[in-house]
């Protein structure tokens, strides 16, 4: 492959190779400055900083209602008893006479968290300690930094929604509601048009309608685009957007040696065609639709959703199939009232609906949860807001919220089997034989029944001036979804095409892909939209050529380069003047580690969860691991993964230490950097400079540098000896000792380890050594003497000793166990047995050189083998005023890692560059 130039790197995150006493430095200096707010007493003072439209969401619906059931009657407007009122997040920050109550952002030092957990001396409410799941909703806010959507202290609702006396008026900022008074000011409510092309000066630059758009734009504000990128850069983008991989070696070089005209049009529809598309789309999508294989904390309920999967592979079918986006939609929402012919399996789409969280099957909850994925998902309106009162900015009364409730109280949940061969099992719904009437549940509560709410569309969204028909036939779910679907609805393609823009772009046009409302971003190009959601209609609702028109237009293959009078005069590249470059996010890293190593396995589509993230690996793509919604794995948050609680308008990205500590410490990493380096033509290559140069095509799909070149050679050439790396004191094993002699005759490390105890194989008991175990509390010794369990201490310097602990043998059958600490000297420390019983160990004075050993040996009692599990995790503690302990319960730990090789060191700093891990 012809040596190509490599991308610009980015100045603030260099990747630098240095020789220090003959080991790798791999300093990964991050992106950003982390820079800590200083602390300040009068921080809790400071102005509400802006808030995302979902922390606003989750104030309206979990925080506001939950204060005013339970605060609002003696600390509001009427009454501040202990000073204190709590209607206002300013009224909060001062607090009354304890106080502040509220530290945002800081859970722990808020008294307000302290108080409603009854931890302290002052328990509230009054009337009795709130739910669990409402405390925990109460901490998450303050860490969210206690976002507040009112600056004035709001009035309980106390009627019943509609036209009620006594409900909360809508905001002065609430526009008219269309049947009500008169169009819709807001401009999501709009219809969509087909708007005219502009004019531009550059015809020559648009190679698509969507094109003029941007550069009209762009030419007004008299900004150059960049040029395109090169052919590498194009590749490994639309690769990546496309299907959430990088390019293989051979795809790039045949990209590259392919001189026709149509060649990225037809490396595009090649992406579009693999298995690999539906599988990047359903994970992009499973965001939206809050995707979780568990259904978070349940108590003593089992937390799993062993057949959620069906959704998943659903979604990947259904992108891979181009299913249209209207019946995408329908399919999700009412699938089960569709004809089903043989075909049971589009039943599985219904999935969307109960994959979520199950708030202890609280009911009012997930009807909640179900109306905000259904609404925020497909028509990017915060609907779920109107639940304890009309919506504040956008118009939406708290009727239509209990219509929408309606409709999914008159659902049930069923199981039917979808396919036999092999066995599963939709997550589904269906209608209840006779669907209740609805009704506003006052201020949120169920107990408290106000106006009639009959199964509706929004107010909103239907024709103005006409009456809104009610839905009859079953809940309405159907009618709820082709209202949705309608292309006179003027939510749906704009919602979902500028998500799509989002995806190959890392922002929407729209930048809040979830709210439409008043308190959501307008639109930077509100032409371009229309164009896009026009054109997606008249295309029969096709995502395929929605993602065509996107990444064959000039704009999307723009470079990501910096101009300095461009970025002066939009420094956010909201008017489209460059490609935005971007990270990697959590799938597509685990995914191109596993591709790098040669180990990725994209074989087959679908099928149950795995766990990906402990040892052995799957093999498989990230789409397929397990999400476990109550217990995520660090590694996620780590990478910014979407939290699976609630619907998802898009990822956070952030630069943290943690992540560049991941690839220098993680299994996972580590694995596939030594399988990298192990690979035939890496291990193999006839020199240095051949390994280097193998390395980069295979992971940057490029050749290097003459520098590059001799960079890498000067590092590998140094040597590839492991280092000696750190070692742990203890040592845990098996063997066989001689009382007369005072020694242990033989030592075997235990082959095994479970991740918390050490045996002699993965099942108990093992065909070669029985039930023989250490873990961190005690163990099992083998069938006799000669298969003693023995924990042994190694003095890391010359040192004096005791020891001490407790020895305990807790069955009745059997005679019990024989222990004996023995030093490497050949002296017998001391010997004890327990049956039914407890001894204490102790020893003192005990004399190490360094490198000595104290052996911690059990073995059956006289009778021989049976009942024999015992407890006894010893304590070393250094004399001569040092205090240095080593505790065999706290310091037990898994075999630690062989230092990586050389060539494993130059393999792992080149996973974790930037041009691997980020996208021009």
């Amino acid at each position: 492959m012809p040596t190509s130039k490599p991308r610009a790197p980015l100045s603030t995150v260099p990747v630098t190779f240095a020789l220090l006493t003959g080991t790798l430095l791999a300093a990964v200096l991050l992106p950003g400055v982390l820079s800590p707010r200083s602390a300040r007493s009068d921080e809790t003072l400071l102005p509400q900083a802006p808030a995302t439209p979902e922390a606003l969401a989750f104030f309206e619906t979990k925080i506001r209602p939950v204060l005013a059931d339970n605060c609002y009657s003696c600390h509001g407007k009427n009454a501040q008893i202990a000073g204190l009122r709590m209607d206002s997040r300013e009224a909060l920050l001062k607090g009354g006479d304890s106080g502040t109550s509220l530290v945002p952002g800081d859970p722990e030092k808020s008294l307000l968290l302290q108080v409603v957990q009854h931890s302290g001396k002052i328990k509230m409410p009054q009337g009795g300690k709130l739910k669990d799941n409402e405390i925990a909703d109460i901490a998450e806010w303050i860490k969210m930094g206690a976002p507040w959507t009112a600056k004035s202290p709001p009035t309980p609702n106390t009627g019943g929604g509609g036209a009620s006396k006594g409900r909360i008026p809508a905001s002065p900022l609430t526009p008219p509601v269309l049947g009500v008074g008169g169009p819709p000011k807001l401009w999501s409510l709009q219809p969509v048009k087909k708007p005219a092309l502009p004019a531009v000066k550059n015809t020559a630059w648009c190679k698509l309608p969507v094109d003029r758009f941007v550069l009209a734009r762009l030419e007004a504000k008299n900004i150059a685009p960049m040029p395109p990128a090169d052919k590498r850069t194009l590749l490994r983008r639309v690769t990546y957007d496309l299907t959430g991989l990088p390019p293989t070696l051979a795809e790039t070089t045949a990209f590259l040696g392919d001189k026709s005209p149509d060649a990225y049009e037809q490396a595009v529809n090649r992406l579009l065609a693999s298995p690999r598309y539906g599988e990047r789309m359903a994970r992009l999508w499973l965001d939206v639709a809050r995707y979780a294989d568990t259904k978070g904390y349940m108590f003593q309920e089992d937390r799993n959703y062993p057949n959620a999967y069906t959704y998943r592979d659903w979604v990947t079918d259904a992108f891979n199939r181009d299913t249209p986006y209207d019946e995408f939609v329908v399919r999700q929402l009412a699938a089960d009232r569709l004809p089903p012919g043989d075909d049971k399996s589009n039943l599985a789409a219904l999935g969307f609906l109960t994959v979520g969280r199950r708030f202890l099957n609280n009911v009012p909850d997930i009807i909640d949860d179900r109306i905000d994925v259904t609404m925020r998902g497909f028509q990017g309106f915060t609907v779920a807001c109107a639940r304890c009162h009309d919506h504040k900015f956008d118009p939406i009364p708290t009727q239509d919220y209990y219509s929408l409730y309606s409709v999914f109280a008159s659902t049930k949940e069923t199981a039917p089997e979808i396919s036999k061969q092999p066995v599963r099992v939709a997550m589904a719904v269906e209608d209840v034989e006779k669907p209740g009437e609805g009704r506003v549940f006052k201020r949120g509560n169920p107990g408290n029944l106000g106006d009639p709410a009959p199964r509706r569309f929004l107010l909103a969204l239907s024709p103005p001036n006409k009456p809104r028909p009610e839905w009859a036939d079953g809940s309405g779910r159907l009618e709820l979804a082709r209202a949705i679907a309608s292309p006179q609805n003027p939510l749906t393609a704009r919602v979902f095409v500028n998500r799509v823009w989002r995806w190959h772009f890392g922002q929407g046009i729209v930048r809040t892909p979830s709210d439409f409302g008043k308190q959501g971003e307008k639109p930077t190009h509100p032409e371009l939209l229309d164009h896009l959601a026009s054109q997606f209609v008249a295309d029969g609702w096709s995502v395929k050529k929605l993602h065509r028109r996107i990444v064959l237009s000039a704009t999307y293959q723009r470079a990501s380069g910096f101009d300095a009078k461009s970025y002066a005069a939009d420094p956010e590249n909201r008017l489209l003047w460059r490609q935005n470059r971007r990270r990697l996010d959590l799938e597509q890293i685990r995914d191109s580690l596993l591709a790098a190593s040669g180990t990725l396995d994209t074989s087959s589509v679908g099928g149950p969860a795995q766990e990906m993230w402990n040892a052995p690996f799957m093999t498989r793509r990230a789409l397929y691991g397990k999400i476990d919604r109550q217990n995520l794995p660090q590694t996620f948050r780590t990478f910014d993964f979407a939290s699976p609680d609630s619907t998802n308008a898009g990822r956070f990205v952030t630069t943290v230490p943690q992540q560049s500590l991941y690839f220098l410490n993680a299994p996972l990493a580590i694995e596939q950097a030594r399988t990298l380096a192990e690979l035939p033509e890496i291990r193999g290559a006839k020199n240095d400079g051949e390994r280097v140069r193998t390395l980069y095509r295979r992971l940057f799909g490029r050749s290097p540098l003459p520098d590059e070149i001799a960079l890498g050679s000067r590092f590998l050439s140094v040597g590839t000896a492991s280092g000696t790396g750190q070692t742990s004191p203890w040592q845990y094993g098996y063997g066989a000792w001689n009382a007369e002699t005072g020694r242990v005759l033989s030592f075997l490390p235990l082959p095994h380890f479970t991740g918390g105890a050490y045996q002699g194989g993965p099942a108990i008991p093992d065909p070669k050594l029985n039930y023989l175990l250490l873990n961190p509390d005690g163990g099992h010794p083998g069938v006799d003497a000669s298969n003693s369990v023995i924990r042994r201490f190694v003095a890391p310097r010359d040192m004096t000793v005791s020891v001490s602990g407790t020895l305990s043998h807790d069955q009745k059958e059997g005679d019990g166990v024989q222990a004996a600490l023995f030093s490497s000297q050949g002296v017998t420390v001391a010997r004890w047995s327990a049956h039914q019983s407890k001894a204490e160990t102790t020893a003192a004075n005990i004399v190490l050189k360094r490198g000595e050993t104290l052996d911690f040996v059990v073995s059956p009692g006289p009778a021989g083998n049976g009942f024999d599990s015992f407890r006894w995790s010893p304590t070393v503690t250094e004399a001569g005023g040092k205090n240095a302990v080593w505790s065999a319960k706290k310091n037990f730990e898994g075999p630690l890692p062989t230092p990586l090789n050389r060539r494993e060191q130059y393999a792992q700093a080149l996973l974790m560059t930037n041009e691997f891990l980020f996208v021009d």
